[in-house]
């Protein structure tokens, strides 16, 4: 029977990538497989420019999520500033900066989920050694790094009140966690869609829809690179409008 760590993930502002870019920067309706990994490494402590870190992490750890709230669409505007590419070389970013006759500035959207709220879950691999999910929950009770929901900016703004539960399908899972919660707010909560990275996580006789997203990071701290994946969607019984 596989072991499931499940936590609330809830905040004003959430932003989950669904494609890189530099003038637009858009947001999935879905926890990225990116973000629940990071907010993983962030409570262990391990850096981004720990790549060997990071690649061990996200090699031991299989997410899923369900969408209690989708939230509602924001698009922010932000200013950012480079060197024009007749003066590319600077060393740091300060030089750059202190060339001011060759800086550019530029207009950049980045979109939000406002009042969204979804659950968040890892297990582990199989054959992973070395690493329990007990080390995680403990990392989460007291997080290295601040923790967000996409982007630093996304503070959360419920506990993440992280649980050990064990099953098979992860939905049953979820439903586990949200009918045992010690608050009751939670426990009226019900999921209206459900992904899944690995299809054996739910029963197959679970509709499933396939997706590709590119979300799986490969390097966070310089090329801020990210590969596809395969994305299994599943509506929950009742709730068809929950698919785009």
């Amino acid at each position: 029977m596989s072991e499931w760590l499940v936590v609330v993930l809830q905040a004003p502002l959430a932003s989950f990538a669904d494609a890189p870019g530099n003038t637009t920067r858009k947001t999935g309706d879905m926890p990225a497989r990116s973000a629940l990994v990071g907010l993983a490494a962030a409570a262990l402590g391990i850096r981004r420019d720990d790549q060997a870190g990071q690649d061990a992490l996200g090699a031991a750890l299989v997410t899923a999520a369900a969408q209690i709230r989708p939230g509602t669409l924001m698009t922010d505007f932000h200013t950012f500033q480079s060197l024009n590419q007749a003066a590319k070389g600077a060393a740091t970013r300060a030089d750059a900066l202190r060339r001011k006759d060759q800086v550019e500035t530029a207009i950049t959207r980045r979109d939000y989920r406002t009042d969204g709220m979804w659950l968040g879950a890892w297990r582990l691999r199989t054959g992973t050694l070395g690493f329990a999910l007990s080390d995680l929950r403990a990392a989460f009770a007291a997080p290295r790094f601040v923790l967000s929901l996409g982007r630093r900016a996304c503070a959360l703004s419920h506990p993440l009140d992280a649980r050990l539960i064990a099953h098979d399908d992860v939905r049953e899972a979820f439903a586990s966690y949200l009918a045992t919660s010690q608050t009751p707010s939670i426990r009226t909560q019900r999921p209206r869609l459900y992904s899944l990275e690995e299809r054996a996580d739910a029963r197959a006789s679970n509709q499933a829809v396939l997706h590709m997203r590119r979300d799986d990071p490969r390097d966070r701290s310089i090329r801020w690179s990210f590969v596809e994946r395969r994305e299994y969607r599943i509506v929950a019984d009742g709730d068809k409008e929950a698919l785009p």
